[in-house]
């Protein structure tokens, strides 16, 4: 196997002191080296095949050109258009992406930081794995957070208004006269129903309705899609064979609206004459159902480029930074899975 060509081998080559070949391979600018002495540097470079090793002029200058972006379910279909959007916008400004998946675990996750330390990117965008996410490692690298919680107050985010979303899911039921809507939760999420089952509750009140007796339904938290698709469809069996049918149900993702439907369609249970469903997303696989699944959808791509733009000036401006918080509407998507009473 042939040895890496090094500066020496340069030096060598063409005659000149290791010191100055450096400075033209490096493209080092304190020192102006004449234009005769750069063509002689490249040309012997070129003649024995020289290849600059840029991981360790990164190490050298302390920068890398290369942002990291962290996920905790590479399976789920969410965030393959949001990453697409932070590419798009970090490709233009010359920069590389590493993408990280800790599947939902917190040690990964924190290997994942560590490794962040010692490539030496330039920034990170995060989307964390659970609510005690521990960021002191990453001291010193500028990141942005993908979430919507207020518990990451003192952090820069950018998120969905997941809560205003919900809100137009059912405010769009009860238009159509649902009196009886249930609620799915579980899937990709950091907690429990928490707000979630807050919100459908204070929106029975607001009607005026008492809340129908066993209209929760829910399945693990921080799991991957395929394996939250598959607990959303025996939660929903279950749900189905003990319960009376409701006349719509809220999923809070699409993953477990196309799994309610799913199990209706096996049921014979006619969507939307006899059951509503309606996700949150806006995934693709919901075009693509039958029938279509209603959702209200996030902006994924203008999140991910909202994103890198935020954290493309905290790198170059980092000194006198104010937190930056961006909260982006959700839309509603109206298809075949919802109808009238």
């Amino acid at each position: 196997m042939n040895k890496r060509k090094t500066i020496i081998d340069v030096a060598r080559e063409c005659g000149l002191s290791q010191a100055t070949v450096a400075r033209v391979l490096n493209g080092q600018q304190d020192i102006q080296v004449k234009e005769k002495t750069r063509q002689r540097v490249m040309s012997a470079a070129q003649k024995i095949g020289y290849r600059r090793n840029t991981l360790a002029a990164n190490f050298r200058r302390q920068q890398s050109n290369t942002i990291a972006i962290s996920i905790p379910d590479i399976t789920n279909p969410f965030f393959p258009e949001l990453i697409k959007g932070i590419q798009e916008k970090m490709r233009d400004e010359g920069y590389s992406v590493i993408q990280l998946n800790n599947e939902w675990n917190p040690n990964i996750e924190q290997d994942h930081f560590q490794y962040m330390v010692q490539t030496c990117v330039d920034g990170a965008i995060i989307s964390p794995s659970h609510s005690g996410t521990d960021f002191s490692t990453l001291e010193g690298i500028p990141f942005v957070l993908l979430t919507n919680s207020d518990l990451y107050s003192e952090y820069d985010t950018v998120g969905n208004d997941s809560k205003a979303g919900m809100r137009i899911a059912l405010e769009h039921l009860y238009s159509l006269g649902h009196r009886k809507i249930a609620l799915l939760v579980g899937g990709s999420m950091r907690s429990g129903p928490s707000w979630r089952y807050d919100l459908f509750n204070e929106f029975y009140r607001e009607k005026g309705l008492a809340i129908p007796a066993n209209f929760l339904v829910t399945c693990d938290y921080s799991v991957n899609s395929t394996s939250s698709f598959l607990q959303a469809r025996k939660s929903m069996e279950i749900f189905l064979n003990e319960n009376p049918l409701p006349t719509a149900f809220f999923a809070s993702n699409d993953i477990l609206g196309l799994a309610a439907l799913q199990v209706a369609n096996e049921k014979g249970i006619k969507v939307p004459e006899q059951l509503s469903v309606i996700g949150m997303d806006g995934i693709f696989s919901g075009e693509v159902s039958y029938p279509a699944l209603s959702t209200v959808k996030k902006n994924r791509s203008e999140i991910g480029g909202i994103s890198a733009q935020i954290l493309l000036d905290k790198i170059k401006k980092p000194k006198d930074w104010s937190i930056k918080k961006v909260l982006l509407p959700c839309k509603l998507i109206e298809r075949g899975s919802t109808g009238t009473v």
